[in-house]
């Protein structure tokens, strides 16, 4: 409890460009936004009063319920150029990479702790439309952001408020167009009673995917608890039906910081030539000298799947149940037909 206590003081740093990859894909139209961190964004921000900012950009408070906390952002458009901002609440995401703060999700197990729930963002002309906020060049722009709890809730919300300017766009006949875009996040953590107490994490959504011509095991560990935390650490393992292990490694002290209530995505390797069939593999974790046990199941359905991305891949092997049986049911019947032949030579020569 001490080190959780002490990281949930200094997990945040500050966050001037979050630059993140959108995919919006519609039939067989897609258009990708890719991360930028050139120095063309041209609108600067600020948000007063400055009595609930913890570190520059991260604003940290204990809200009472129903009261209004209002706030002003200020957004400097410094180029030459009129710009049109994307101004939204977001949610924040445990990622392999960090926290990244996202619009909308389906990791959020909790939709209670959606900071966007509580958040109303409006101008002189009432709230925005499409969130899109038109700054001239050189000038400045006011909108008002108000954070208003109207629900008890234990633990504490993690999100954000979004500013997003699109710097550059590539149209591509045979491929994605790409949308090159600067965001800049401001943090909200409304920290609210504390938990009597709390529950351990868990692991699921097991799948083997494709993931760079590999075959790896993705999962996701769940933060059941309302509070940022730390994943559990230690040496792990995978075992498949036949008793082998497939995947094994360690998952470093303090590395992986989890959000409220949400669910994180997680990539694991296995080891060259690992065996796949199907039947009850287990995943195996060794938490202050504990082992803790999550088992899953894949189908001979999933496994036909795996079968086609392992034509592209050469670190594993699956093997096909219904293959193994008739390899079995023919070994018997040679074997049937030896003894057979056995018997009836003895029996001839006796005659």
């Amino acid at each position: 409890m001490e080190n959780k206590s002490k990281m949930r003081k200094h997990v945040f740093v500050n966050v001037f460009s979050l630059i993140f990859v959108l995919v919006i894909g519609s039939l067989f139209y897609i258009q990708e936004v890719v991360a930028s961190e050139d120095t063309d964004a041209s609108i600067l921000i600020d948000v007063h009063p400055k009595e609930y900012e913890y570190r520059d950009s991260y604003m940290q408070f204990t809200p009472e319920l129903n009261n209004n906390y209002e706030f002003t952002a200020t957004i400097t458009n410094i180029g030459n150029k009129d710009l049109d901002v994307n101004v939204y609440p977001s949610v924040a995401i445990s990622t392999m990479a960090g926290i990244t703060y996202v619009e909308n999700t389906e990791n959020l197990m909790d939709k209670d702790y959606d900071f966007s729930k509580y958040v109303k963002i409006t101008n002189d002309n009432g709230e925005l439309k499409d969130g899109i906020v038109q700054v001239k060049a050189n000038q400045s722009e006011d909108i008002s952001v108000v954070v208003n709890l109207n629900k008890e809730l234990d633990g504490e919300i993690l999100g954000g408020l979004n500013f997003s300017q699109t710097l550059s766009e590539q149209k591509n006949e045979n491929s994605a167009d790409i949308v090159h875009v600067y965001e800049k996040v401001v943090l909200f953590r409304l920290k609210m009673n504390e938990l009597d107490s709390e529950k351990e994490q868990d692991y699921g959504e097991f799948e083997f995917i494709n993931s760079q011509n590999s075959i790896v095991l993705s999962f996701s560990v769940i933060n059941n608890n309302p509070i940022v935390e730390y994943a559990e650490s230690g040496p792990y393992k995978v075992i498949n039906p036949k008793g082998d292990i497939i995947s094994e490694g360690e998952f470093e002290e303090e590395v992986l910081t989890l959000t409220p209530v949400t669910k994180t995505k997680l990539n694991i390797p296995l080891v060259s030539d690992a065996e796949l069939m199907s039947g009850e593999y287990q995943f195996i974790i060794t938490v202050d000298g504990e082992e803790k046990i999550t088992k899953f199941n894949y189908t001979k359905e999933e496994l036909e799947e795996i079968s086609k991305q392992v034509e592209d891949s050469n670190n594993v092997v699956v093997s096909q149940d219904s293959n193994i049986w008739v390899i079995v049911l023919l070994t018997a019947i040679v074997a049937l037909l030896i003894i057979t032949i056995i018997l009836l030579y003895r029996k001839q020569k006796k005659v």
